[in-house]
């Protein structure tokens, strides 16, 4: 039997660096330290092989605040769209799926990373949950403003433009449009999907929908969509959140909700993010995103 050597070798570089390209990408780097991010890596989810089929670019940004750090994943591609989405919650796994699969043809992806949980989590020499919920930090006089204005740099908040953000809520939990009608200044505008978990956050800064939102309400309402709007007075400080900062601000912003998945089971995951698509693909046609 011949054996080419040098082919041989060149076999042997090729898988090297293969493996090495897998393991500098499904990494977060930590200071020194490099962290794996198994919303990438998830062998169910199939992230990694999606973000190298569609050659989406992917880097980590640190954020030192005293001496903790937080850690930003970036996911960009070069195409016609040129739409941000943003998963502020680790742990809502649907969201980061179907964020990152909105910029095949182009956008940028901002996933917060907080060690597969909810709360805010620094990577520093201070290490560990911080119990801080990130999407309570928009407001300047917060101890983590920093890590919240470098979401808005890379968000391009400055420009004005439509901001999408993705969210799941917890099986059994009370985060329904039922419940959350209850709540101060909170509104169910539309109720035609029969899951009650489902639904697109509209907010704005009149007691009620003006013109151009109720225009684009009647829209998802025809597509059988759950509508929450969220009426955020300017003389009020508001919770911290992104969708009240963005009110605020002048910035238009849309979130979805629906149902998180059983992580680790393929179906349910699955299941989970083609909702969240769904929802999405309606938003993004509304919009005339491409």
């Amino acid at each position: 039997m011949n054996i080419n050597f040098k082919r041989l070798r060149k076999i042997n570089f090729y898988i090297f660096f293969l493996v090495l390209g897998l393991a500098a990408s499904g990494s977060l780097e930590a200071g020194n330290k490099m962290v794996k991010d198994a919303d990438v890596l998830s062998p169910t989810r199939k992230n990694y092989r999606f973000i190298k089929r569609k050659h989406i670019q992917y880097q980590t940004v640190r954020v030192p605040v005293g001496n903790q750090e937080f850690l930003i994943s970036v996911f960009t591609k070069k195409g016609p769209d040129t739409q941000k989405y943003m998963n502020i919650h680790d742990s809502e796994d649907a969201a980061f799926d179907a964020g990152l699969r909105a910029i095949k043809h182009g956008g940028t992806f901002v996933a917060l990373e907080n060690n597969e949980d909810r709360a805010l989590y620094s990577f520093g020499e201070k290490k560990g949950s911080t119990g801080q919920d990130p999407n309570r930090m928009f407001n300047k006089d917060n101890p983590y403003w920093p890590v919240a204005e470098k979401i808005l740099e890379l968000l391009d908040a400055s420009s004005k433009k439509l901001i999408i953000v993705l969210h799941n809520n917890k099986p059994g939990g009370n985060f329904r449009i039922d419940t959350i009608a209850t709540w101060k200044n909170i509104s169910t505008v539309s109720g035609a999907d029969p899951d009650p978990r489902s639904m697109v956050w509209i907010p704005g800064i009149t007691p009620k929908p003006n013109r151009k939102i109720t225009a684009e309400i009647q829209y998802y309402k025809s597509h059988r969509m759950n509508v929450i709007y969220e009426y955020v007075p300017k003389n009020q400080r508001g919770d911290g959140s992104l969708s009240v900062y963005s009110s605020k601000h002048n910035i238009p912003y849309r979130n979805i909700e629906v149902e998180a998945g059983i992580r680790g089971n393929r179906k349910s995951e699955l299941k989970a993010r083609r909702r969240q698509i769904k929802y999405l693909n309606a938003l993004r046609e509304y919009h005339g995103l491409k």
